[in-house]
């Protein structure tokens, strides 16, 4: 799923989906399980509540290089990814230590008493068709409650971290497209957080290898990865090894929806770390980190991806929740 456009399926919103509804606390009396501040340290893993919040880790402040330089032989073919910048993300936060799962996201749809959404698009290369009857609990292909929920739409994606808000007293939200950057790279410049080896990338992330092109050799797939990472599909979360700061799956599984509105490069972007939205396209939502049907050049810290419309809800498309602190 890189950066080209997808039709999206019918989508009715409900009231209660807009940026501007108020929530109905879903939980009341739930015990917040957070570390006392002074534990909050960079590193420091915590969660709000016990089974359904999910794991969170503090990022600290920093300051990186944000995009690809002109020489990188994988950039983004239209310049999506430049100009290369200096971001300056002066305030710690969390982020989650794993992409939302399907048990995670099964309890807010539970608490919110949500009618199943109808239709997902699929991976069928080189197109990505919509699928009447698939939707985040029955994506077409075997998960378990521990993978990644994808079929769900950036609008979703956001109503779910406004529940958590609501439901554990704190600031949950979206990671933005430079935070999200920043805690993938997590201090590194390399083309992934693994390095410039793609041999390495089994170990570390679920894309396109020779596990998916065995089982389905008929396929178009650009490019793979040599090496067998075990799992044609997505994989339960944490299956891989981390980056430096502890987050799992930053790279490969499922796409994740990022904050930002979709701009066609970096001219004017924000430099401090917030989410771009004056002056680009707000019907159109970022995605970050590729995913299981990702090929080498899309399982890199500067790749960016765009669906068309944030309604869309895709099979490898997911997401990550960032908090406050």
């Amino acid at each position: 799923m890189d950066s080209g456009a997808r039709t999206a399926p019918e989508f009715s919103m409900p009231r209660w989906l807009t940026p501007h509804a108020s929530l109905v606390l879903l939980c009341a009396g739930c015990a917040l399980a957070t570390s006392a501040k002074g534990a909050l340290r960079p590193g420091s893993v915590f969660r709000d509540c016990a089974v359904v919040c999910p794991e969170m880790v503090v990022v600290p402040p920093g300051s990186y290089l944000m995009g690809s330089p002109p020489e990188d032989p994988h950039q983004g073919k239209d310049g999506e990814e430049q100009p290369q910048h200096r971001v300056d993300i002066g305030y710690a936060f969390a982020v989650g230590r794993f992409e939302v799962t399907r048990d995670e996201y099964a309890a807010f749809v539970r608490a919110a008493g949500l009618a199943d959404p109808d239709g997902c698009n699929v991976h069928e290369p080189p197109r990505w068709p919509t699928i009447m009857g698939l939707n985040w609990h029955n994506s077409g292909f075997p998960q378990s409650g521990r993978d990644p929920v994808v079929c769900v739409s950036w609008l979703e994606a956001a109503a779910y971290t406004r529940w958590l808000s609501q439901k554990t007293g704190h600031r949950y939200r979206l990671l933005s497209e430079a935070e999200w950057e920043y805690a993938d790279r997590a201090g590194t410049q390399s083309q992934a957080y693994w390095g410039d080896d793609p041999n390495e990338t089994c170990a570390y992330a679920n894309g396109v290898d020779a596990t998916l092109t065995e089982r389905f050799p008929r396929a178009r797939w650009e490019d793979r990865v040599p090496c067998h990472d075990g799992h044609i599909f997505t994989a339960p979360v944490g299956s891989y090894r981390p980056n430096a700061l502890g987050l799992y799956d930053m790279e490969g599984n499922a796409f994740e929806w990022v904050e930002d509105c979709w701009a066609d490069n970096y001219q004017g972007a924000p430099a401090d770390g917030s989410a771009r939205t004056a002056g680009a396209d707000c019907a159109n939502r970022v995605n970050r980190g590729g995913s299981w049907t990702s090929i080498p050049t899309g399982l890199r810290c500067a790749h960016r991806g765009l669906d068309t419309f944030e309604n869309t809800r895709v099979v490898d498309l997911g997401f990550r929740v960032a908090r406050s602190l």
